[in-house]
């Protein structure tokens, strides 16, 4: 399913922004498929510019097909010895922005090409109307070697813009308001715009066609993704799936991964600025020894969670251990998707002030036996709220119940004599008017949709 493009109103208008303003270096980078060049592109549409995508072919090849388009553009035969001479003539053509994308492959074929750039920076594009555009979808490779203190290109830049994943809520202006449907979609392509393109429903044998068979396209992705950022992608990937099963401290992530606990930090740091994994702690402690591991990236939990333990079933055209597992399994997946979902729905909440506080800090809490799924602090006002997530339907009973339980557990949070409020998110909430008047916070899906139709008004 091919799509227009969509959203991205915020990075587009400060591409847009940066333009203007005559600035240099722009550097935008992202995950790979997170619509970096239907970004750049739709930039470029009202804009006098050149695209150019970097090959893998070598820095003499991508110099002579970066003349040709050069060339093209410009309606004259040009070959140039550089990218230096490039911009020399670019230089004499006004007003002009150049993207120059996949910038990593360049780096890979011709390391010192990032001092070669630096060069065209500070000395061509110095009293030009140049506006440089430096694209990646190597995350590492461009934090490392384009934005890192020890680049050349360090400080340079005047716009970054890191690309991500598009918010559960942006996703309606893909797939409507069908709030159960987009919690599915949600749990399984993360917000990339193109895992998305390949679903139109959400349901199980949609995602059973584009996961549990070898030749789909998402079948290989995560492995791919690991291979092209990592160098050892075999230890990271069963790092990512040992906490997509559930084992999310560092001696359970160890013993499954067969590596030293004292071994395990270095990887999950990695995995942790690559936004894969997240470390978190209580809400009530800034830093904690042992904290937990989680899967922050909801298209590689659910790879690493359903489609990883029976790769070599599925590859070997046994695909029904795995279908078993997900058909079985895969609601209470979405439990922790929800939980995500419910955040995001606080926050937005938060920001339309539709809240009885005004919260700084959001996250969950934990103590022994006990958990309590989010709890957001206003700390100016001395107030907290406790909320509860539940991805199922509920009667007024079973609501009531579970918001008194999270009353007795708040109470071990220990805020002494701060203001209190206690909710719940459900899937479905029944007689959730009632638990309002009691004084109880309730939403579910229905207000999701409320919510967002007062925020457009």
């Amino acid at each position: 399913m091919i799509r227009k493009f969509v959203d991205r109103e915020d990075e587009l208008k400060i591409l847009e922004n940066a333009y203007k303003r005559g600035e240099r270096l722009i550097i935008v980078y992202g995950r790979r498929r997170i619509g970096k060049t239907a970004l750049l592109r739709k930039f470029l549409e009202g804009n006098r510019g050149i695209y150019f995508l970097c090959s893998q072919r070598g820095y003499e090849k991508d110099v002579e097909r970066f003349s040709r388009t050069i060339g093209e553009a410009f309606g004259l035969p040009l070959r140039f010895e550089g990218f230096e001479d490039a911009f020399e003539f670019l230089k004499s053509q006004g007003k002009l922005a150049v993207v120059i994308d996949e910038f990593p492959y360049l780096i890979e074929s011709y390391k010192p090409v990032v001092s070669v750039f630096q060069e065209i920076v500070d000395e061509i594009l110095q009293d030009s109307e140049i506006t440089l555009v430096l694209c990646g979808s190597s995350v590492g490779m461009m934090e490392r070697e384009v934005l890192s203190y020890k680049s050349p290109l360090y400080g340079r830049a005047d716009t970054i813009i890191k690309v991500r994943p598009f918010g559960f809520f942006d996703m309606v202006k893909w797939f409507g308001d069908d709030f159960e449907r987009l919690v599915r979609l949600y749990g399984v392509t993360w917000g990339v715009p193109r895992y998305m393109e390949m679903f139109e429903t959400g349901s199980d044998e949609e995602i059973i066609r584009n996961f549990f068979e070898p030749t789909s396209f998402l079948f290989n992705e995560a492995r791919l993704l690991l291979g092209e950022e990592l160098r050892n992608p075999t230890t990271y990937a069963q790092i990512i799936e040992a906490i997509a099963l559930g084992k999310n401290r560092l001696s359970e992530i160890a013993q499954y991964a067969m590596m030293e606990a004292k071994d395990l930090p270095a990887y999950l740091r990695i995995l942790s600025n690559l936004e894969i994994v997240r470390r978190e702690v209580p809400i009530t402690k800034k830093t904690a020894k042992r904290g937990i591991y989680t899967i922050e990236d909801e298209y590689f939990r659910f790879y690493y969670r359903f489609v990883s333990p029976h790769y070599e079933d599925i590859e070997g055209l046994n695909p029904e251990p795995a279908i078993e597992d997900f058909r079985k399994n895969f609601n209470t997946y979405l439990g922790t998707t929800f939980e995500k979902v419910a955040k995001e729905f606080l926050i937005r909440l938060n920001r339309a002030g539709m809240l009885p506080l005004r919260f700084t800090r959001i996250g969950k809490w934990w103590h022994k036996n006990e958990e309590i799924d989010l709890v957001a602090f206003d700390e100016r006002g001395k107030k907290a709220l406790f909320v509860e997530v539940k991805w199922k339907n509920l009667d007024q009973r079973e609501a009531r119940g579970i918001l008194k339980d999270l009353k007795r557990k708040a109470g071990l949070v220990g805020l002494g004599e701060w203001g209190k409020h206690y909710g719940l998110v459900a899937k479905e909430i029944h007689g959730k008017e009632t638990l309002r008047e009691e004084g109880w916070l309730a939403w579910d899906l229905e207000d999701f949709r409320e919510v967002l139709e007062k925020q457009k008004g």
